[in-house]
């Protein structure tokens, strides 16, 4: 069957009261992305199987032919009474629910084990255990509720899984994926993408995406999105030439401030040169190394931070010099340059990197305003950088960007020095 019309729905009141936030569409939306598919819109719907119904059944009803529709929906299948996903799908298929086998004694085992009335447990549980006859059904291996995939009509098919990230994730990647691949064509599409770092989208757009004839023509779709310090740009066509032009422009006209994805290859680079690497912090507070031991293995490379907040960590720590404190200030060139030299002592590695700032609201002056801050990339055997940056943001903000522009600098040293 030819590429379908893809709609994600996400399903929960606390979605459309602003109470909870949807993450599964656009993770969902990355991963057909990745297959060679892509989302037409997204929605998010109430608690409400009428509207449920109503919407569901106007999208289906779209189908034809030459252009089939994949609706893949996500909630509402627990063992509450607001939860209709079920009820919503056996009434537009025409059937009625059956247990899953495989779910049901998932269901069993889990009240066993946990030791708690298991029949007294199971009357209220089992609802979730269920899915539309007929269905194909998708396994949970995480929790308990299957996901199922239901026809609506010859070119409509509906997908439902858990709202759950961890079992929705999983039960995708695991179930739902493979099945669409079988089921549908994918076009055969190269995708590509750059971080630049300290742009914004709407000035990139003008600089850079306005100026484009593959792109403005339609030949290359492209996507962005904002992030602390960079945003991503991504670029996809069924031409892998006109995509592979484009970041190489990118690389050209922004330089070092063109990287891929730093997160995934400052631990490469670590890993493969043997390099360890620790973390002096103030105004961070230990957000930067927090980053960088988020990922399972980091122990291989990282060794701790000294987050020398008040001036006296950062003399009695790290060794700064009483007098360069009071000659320049905590929040200094020559502080971070000392505060990254001492920590590679304190911590006997490899690198370091310092940070120290102003993350507000109050502690700026006219000379020093708050979203100042200075980077100390220090080397063993080598010279150390001091970097002098600027983020007018909120507090959470600022400790993000500085945070993750101390690893884009340390990326960035080790690409430009090996």
């Amino acid at each position: 069957m030819k590429a379908p019309k893809i709609v994600v729905l996400s399903t929960g009141s606390e979605l459309t009261s602003g109470r909870s936030q949807d993450t599964n569409s656009s993770w969902i939306a990355n991963e057909l992305f990745g297959l060679g598919f892509t989302v037409s819109k997204f929605l998010v719907l109430p608690d409400d199987p009428i509207a449920l119904q109503e919407e569901i059944s106007k999208l289906a009803n779209e189908s034809a032919k030459d252009q089939p529709v994949l609706l893949v929906m996500t909630g509402g299948l627990g063992p509450t009474e607001d939860d209709y996903t079920l009820e919503v799908a056996c009434k537009l298929n025409g059937v009625t629910p059956v247990e899953s086998t495989v779910a049901k004694q998932r269901l069993e085992a889990f009240y066993r084990l946990r030791g708690r009335n298991f029949q007294e447990a199971m009357q209220t549980a089992l609802r979730q255990v269920s899915v539309p006859e007929g269905s194909v059904i998708l396994n949970n291996t995480v929790g308990i509720a299957p996901g199922f995939i239901i026809a609506l009509g010859e070119n409509a098919k509906l997908c439902c899984m858990p709202g759950v990230p961890g079992e929705m994730t999983e039960m995708f990647r695991d179930e739902l994926a493979p099945w669409i691949a079988k089921t549908f064509s994918a076009q055969e599409l190269h995708s590509g993408f750059r971080f630049i770092w300290w742009m914004s989208e709407s000035l990139f757009q003008k600089e850079f995406i306005s100026k484009e004839e593959t792109v403005t023509s339609g030949k290359v779709v492209w996507g962005v999105a904002a992030k602390r310090g960079y945003i991503r740009v991504s670029f996809q066509s069924s031409d892998r030439n006109l995509v592979e032009s484009l970041l190489q422009k990118i690389d050209q006209v922004y330089g070092a401030k063109s990287t891929p994805d730093v997160f995934e290859e400052l631990p490469k680079i670590l890993l493969e040169k043997k390099l360890t690497v620790g973390t002096a912090e103030s105004c961070t507070g230990g957000l930067m190394a927090k980053t960088l031991t988020d990922r399972a293995g980091s122990s291989a490379y990282f060794y701790g931070s000294v987050v020398s907040y008040d001036n006296s960590v950062k003399a009695g720590v790290l060794g700064v010099k009483q007098e360069t404190l009071d000659a320049f200030g905590a929040v200094s060139r020559e502080t971070a340059l000392e505060m990254a030299e001492g920590a590679l002592k304190r911590l006997n590695t490899d690198l370091t990197v310092s940070i120290t700032g102003i993350a507000g609201p109050g502690g700026g002056t006219p000379q020093k305003k708050v979203g100042l801050v200075y980077f100390g990339v220090a080397r063993k055997n080598g010279t150390t950088e001091v970097h002098e940056h600027y983020f007018p943001f909120p507090r959470a903000s600022f400790r993000e960007y500085a945070a993750f522009t101390g690893i884009y600098l340390l990326y960035n040293l080790l690409k430009e020095k090996p």
